[in-house]
Order: C-alpha cells, then sequence, then structure tokens
C-alpha cells in the first residue's frame, strides 16, 4: 500500500511539470501544421501589388512549340498552386517541370515562362497563380480572383504558406507588415480578430488579410473534418532580421 501512494505522488508531479497542450499532443490531439512552400524577394522595379488569378480546368493539350520570340516575362515572382489535375510548366533555363494537386512551382523574375499545359489525357487541371507586380496581358481564360496594392517594394518580401487545421483546432496567423490573401482549399474556417466579428469561409473563399491585423486566427469549425488553407503574404525582410 504504502508503495502504492509513492507511485501515485510521483505520477502526480511529473503530470504536473507537463504544460497542457504537451499532454494533449501526447494524448493523440493532433495539431495545427504551418508549411512555408514559397519566398521570394520582390524586386524594386515590380509594380507594388499583389494579385491571384486561376487557370481554370482545361483539357489536355500537346506542348506550345518553342517559336523564336514566344512566350513572356513577368517583373516579379510569380507562384503556382496546382489545384487539381497535372500540368507541366517550362520557364527558361530550367528544363520543363511535371507538378501536381498540391504542388507549387516558382517563376523567376524576367525569365521567360515558355508554355504551362495539362498533360493528363484523363483530366482536367486547375491552377492557382499568385503574383507580385502587374499580370500585364492576360490571357482571356485566366480570371483574376482578387488584387491588392501595397506601399512599396524595396526590402519586401512575398510568401506563400499552407495551413492544415484538425477538426476543431486553433492557430494564430503570423504578423506580416503588408498586405495577404488567404484561399480557403479544404473545408470550412472562422477568421476572427481583435478588432472584427468572426466571418465564416468555405472551400473556394478568397478574402484579403490586411497588414499588421492584430490578435488574428483561424479555426476549423468542423469537429470532424480537416481544413486547410493557402496564406499569401508581403513583409518587409528588414524587419526579420
Amino acid at each position: 500500500m504504502q508503495n502504492s501512494r509513492i507511485i501515485a505522488t510521483v505520477l502526480a508531479a511529473v503530470l504536473a511539470a507537463f504544460p497542457s497542450g504537451r499532454l494533449e499532443a501526447q494524448a493523440g490531439k493532433r495539431m495545427p501544421v504551418w508549411e512555408t512552400l514559397m519566398r521570394a524577394p520582390i524586386p524594386q522595379e515590380t509594380m507594388p501589388k499583389i494579385n491571384v488569378l486561376t487557370l481554370p480546368p482545361v483539357p489536355p493539350a500537346p506542348p506550345v512549340p518553342r517559336e523564336p520570340g514566344a512566350g513572356h516575362t513577368h517583373a516579379g515572382p510569380v507562384f503556382g498552386y496546382i489545384l487539381h489535375g497535372e500540368i507541366e510548366n517550362l520557364v527558361e533555363p530550367d528544363p520543363p517541370g511535371i507538378y501536381k494537386t498540391g504542388e507549387v512551382f516558382y517563376e523567376t523574375p524576367l525569365h521567360v515562362h515558355r508554355y504551362l499545359r495539362n498533360v493528363s489525357k484523363t483530366e482536367s487541371a486547375n491552377v492557382l497563380i499568385f503574383q507580385a507586380g502587374d499580370t500585364g496581358q492576360r490571357n482571356p481564360a485566366i480570371k483574376l480572383l482578387m488584387e491588392e496594392p501595397f506601399q512599396k517594394t524595396e526590402g519586401h518580401e512575398v510568401s506563400l504558406h499552407r495551413l492544415t487545421l484538425p477538426a476543431g483546432a486553433l492557430s494564430d496567423a503570423p504578423a506580416h507588415s503588408g498586405p495577404g490573401i488567404v484561399y480557403v482549399l479544404e473545408g470550412k474556417i472562422e477568421a476572427s480578430s481583435t478588432a472584427d466579428q468572426p466571418k465564416m469561409y468555405s472551400a473556394g473563399d478568397l478574402f484579403l488579410e490586411p497588414a499588421n491585423r492584430a490578435g488574428l486566427t483561424f479555426k476549423n469549425a468542423s469537429s470532424g473534418e480537416p481544413a486547410k488553407l493557402l496564406l499569401y503574404q508581403v513583409s518587409d525582410k528588414r524587419q526579420k532580421e
């Protein structure tokens, strides 16, 4: 009996030494997962604005011939996120790359973009494009979803993050000095801050995340299904140094 009391006392002391969040994680509760998918500086000559475009589902297509003078360039960095399907993208001088659902690609500023095509013979493909600067002459098949200006480009960078929220999970959003745009990939989330009332967003929704928004949090509104977000943000690199 004495030994049992000693063991119970020691166990209680060990448990008290652990933070409650750590115990929940050890008990099997899944925590929010943040991933930085892409990060790139914004050249000073880039027009100070960010935008999100979508390439709608397109049928399979053969590669576009690389004719002299064909292709285009962008003044700022371009991130591509594959919502659905499988695509091939060619930005010189790199070789063509194949990207599937959930993967990302990067286009270096002022490098010649030759083509982006669907490689599947049976599935359509859908791509989100996150771009800093002017979109230039836009292909009519590409739809502008949102555009937001910011004050300057000097010393700034853009980054693309993915947040996975297990059922019922809550996560604080990292602060950033410039604007941000949020795209809901999966599920249903509640976004709230100290300045605004909570708002609900579902898969496919896009909303603005203002600079330095105080106390911003994202909560999975479902008790049984995960949620997933993309966050495209502008920040001042010098504030991180």
